[in-house]
């Protein structure tokens, strides 16, 4: 045979080899990476898998333990109710000192843009009466009608008003929601000595709120007239408003 043809020959099986070589190279670079995201695909989930089972445990233990802790007071509460109500009797009185709550949704804003009303979700709603929210445990806003719907009017709202109490002094006054996120207590009676730092809470003389619902804490100080107006910062953060408590 002649040698230039066994050389062309030569080159054409090496040629053919290295190609062969590198299609099997490939498919199985291919099957081997194929596997890998396979792994770690499954590796991912059960990592995620184990990580939600453990939150769950978790969440079910805070649970449980919040559950126990209502549990308590619920007897306490049962236990000075009881005690009220048998001093009632003994006195002669009717007075009604306990409210009920129940949790409500926000459904949305009234307005775009303005994050001081809400629509709520209330089946239980009574257009003639005035209601209070309460957010993780403080005083959020109130609850009045608007075409016979109910409306939530928050802490920054200028429309919600509440009665409060300044102070150890337990000085009495009106607080007033604010655009810019304060509230402000007015009128004040001027002998009442209240100070910067001084917490403020609901006083319950308008049958919206019960007494002591923390409402926020005093900035500023100032003098009206014959009365005396207090800058409140509210305490009830409300950058988030799913879900409030509301007394009725």
């Amino acid at each position: 045979m002649n040698k230039r043809y066994l050389i062309l020959i030569l080159l054409f099986l090496l040629f053919f080899g290295s190609f062969k070589f590198d299609f099997f190279q490939k498919r199985v670079l291919d099957f081997s990476n194929f596997l890998k995201i396979k792994y770690q695909n499954s590796l991912q989930y059960l990592e995620e898998l184990i990580i939600e089972h453990l939150n769950q445990q978790e969440t079910i233990q805070k649970l449980s333990l919040q559950k126990r802790e209502l549990q308590k007071y619920k007897l306490k509460y049962k236990s000075i109710e009881n005690e009220l109500n048998s001093l009632l009797q003994q006195c002669n009185l009717n007075i009604m000192f306990f409210q009920d709550v129940k949790i409500i949704r926000a459904i949305s804003y009234t307005k775009l843009g303005d994050f001081s009303s809400m629509w709520v979700d209330f089946k239980d709603f009574n257009q003639s009466k005035i209601y209070g929210l309460v957010k993780d445990d403080f005083a959020a806003g109130i609850i009045t009608q608007k075409n016979k719907k109910p409306i939530a009017l928050l802490n920054n709202n200028e429309k919600c008003t509440y009665a409060v109490e300044v102070g150890d002094v337990r000085a009495p006054g009106i607080a007033i929601g604010k655009k810019n996120g304060t509230m402000v207590v007015k009128f004040i009676p001027m002998h009442k000595m209240i100070k910067v730092g001084d917490e403020v809470v609901t006083s319950g003389m308008d049958k919206i709120f019960f007494y002591g619902i923390k409402v926020g804490k005093v900035i500023k100080v100032k003098e009206r007239g014959s009365f005396k107006v207090a800058v409140v910062k509210p305490y009830a953060d409300l950058s988030h408003p799913k879900y409030f408590w509301v007394i009725y």
